[in-house]
């Protein structure tokens, strides 16, 4: 009897585990050509009118801010891969309102709530590059 116990236990241990939610991967669009603009405060109270697509070099990091979203990817480490612009026809293509609002309704760090999110950036007409990227939030710190 002990026996059955034990293995009704284990197994329903298991069945609860596995039911957890699957994160999703994810890719955005990251066009600096773009001529929109967002306001943008920058910590001290003033606002900024500034481009909603931006892309900083520093250090080891690069930084891709979409309106008051920042990106970072590693120039070295992390994954990055040119592709032809055709593979966009087979991938989860999102924009920034729908990663904020999955964010919002969860209750995880931004760099938790997906399983992994990719920048897509057009460097031609048919060319593109696949950045692997962390979605930072206020808990992560990124030193040189």
């Amino acid at each position: 009897m002990k026996n059955i116990v034990t293995l009704f236990l284990i197994f329903s241990t298991i069945c609860s585990f596995s039911q957890t939610e699957e994160k999703e991967t994810v890719y955005l669009l990251f066009n600096r050509q773009s001529k929109e603009k967002c306001i943008i405060e920058d910590g001290s109270g003033n606002s900024l009118n500034l481009k909603k697509f931006r892309k900083e070099f520093q250090g080891k990091y690069i930084y891709f801010k979409i309106c008051n979203e920042i990106f970072t990817a590693h120039k070295t480490k992390s994954f990055k891969d040119t592709s032809s612009i055709k593979i966009l026809d087979n991938l989860k293509i999102v924009n920034s309102e729908y990663l904020l609002n999955k964010y919002n309704s969860s209750n995880e760090f931004k760099h938790h709530v997906f399983d992994k999110v990719y920048l897509i950036e057009k460097i031609s007409k048919d060319k593109i590059i696949k950045y692997e990227v962390t979605w930072i939030d206020e808990i992560i710190m990124i030193d040189d």
